[in-house]
């Protein structure tokens, strides 16, 4: 069993009819709970029904509430999501609970324990979270993990924190969409080249959505299409299924020719389900990691 910590928002995705808890560092720490690790997350709520309601589902899932904040002030996260076609768009609400995430001193007593360390770049939108993550970075062991979703969301894309913590990170993932704006960022066409040169030991993740994905490291370049897809699927928080079942499979030194087949599937069954956070068989379990 490992220990990791998600950072940033929960929330509550609210779809057209009805509404799934959710939040892109929530959706991984749930699926790293899922695969079998003491997974933590480092985030905040109102003092508000919605806050109450998302802690409750939380719970029922076996996730450890300990490192989940309450605010006095601010509201729960929402989300307003719409879809063209699969793909879905987002109305991301502000302020939130979650713009407000504290260091605490149980925080500080768990650092030197976590394997890995992940987070989004929209959690960063606001000062005062964004200056939690900086010292949660700084503070971890050497042997910690750090993995980055960029998960930009217009307009909170803030572009300097952004490039800082892809220079930072061991791991960084972008869609497509997201790889073709940082290769401008960097002045570059071939963006995992560029950061490979600068630091030969990071792993570049390229996620192409049907058509499956893309893994960069400084032993070359692996490509393994998408696992089909079944059912009656939102398609939402897929991502997060994949870089948590890849976060875990990396912490176990899964062969680099295994981890992307073994995360593709595992995203492929999210992608067959609504919401960020559906019930995970034990037999989708068992296949991953055995």
């Amino acid at each position: 069993m490992f220990t990791t910590l998600s950072f940033g928002e929960v929330l509550w995705d609210v779809f057209p009819g009805y509404k799934k808890p959710g939040g892109s560092p929530a959706n991984l720490a749930y699926h790293l709970h899922c695969l079998g690790n003491r997974s933590l997350l480092l985030s905040r709520v109102g003092d508000d029904q919605p806050g109450r309601e998302l802690l409750s589902f939380l719970e029922t899932r076996g996730l450890d509430l300990s490192f989940i904040q309450t605010d006095k002030n601010l509201p729960t996260g929402e989300v307003t999501v719409t879809f063209t076609g699969n793909e879905p768009s987002y109305i991301i609400h502000q302020p939130s609970a979650w713009d407000a995430i504290e260091i605490t001193e149980l925080l500080n007593k768990e650092l030197n324990n976590l394997d890995a360390v992940c987070f989004a770049s929209l959690s960063q939108r606001d000062e005062h979270s964004a200056s939690a993550l900086s010292k949660i970075i700084e503070g971890v062991p050497e042997k910690c993990l750090k993995v980055f979703d960029l998960n930009l969301r217009p307009p909170f894309i803030p572009k300097q924190t952004i490039i800082k913590h892809i220079h930072d990170t061991d791991i960084v993932k972008l869609n497509e969409e997201e790889y073709a704006t940082v290769s401008d960022w960097f002045d570059t066409e071939n963006l995992a080249e560029k950061l490979l040169g600068i630091d030969p030991s990071k792993t570049v993740l390229v996620t192409k959505g049907s058509e499956g994905s893309i893994m960069h490291t400084s032993m070359g370049t692996f490509i393994e299409k998408a696992h089909p897809v079944s059912g009656d699927g939102d398609f939402v928080g897929v991502g997060d299924a994949f870089l948590a079942c890849f976060t875990h499979l990396r912490l176990l030194h899964t062969p680099d020719n295994e981890i992307l087949k073994l995360a593709n599937k595992y995203a492929a069954f999210v992608a067959s389900s609504k919401g960020g956070m559906p019930d995970i068989p034990a037999g989708i379990i068992t296949s991953i990691t055995t």
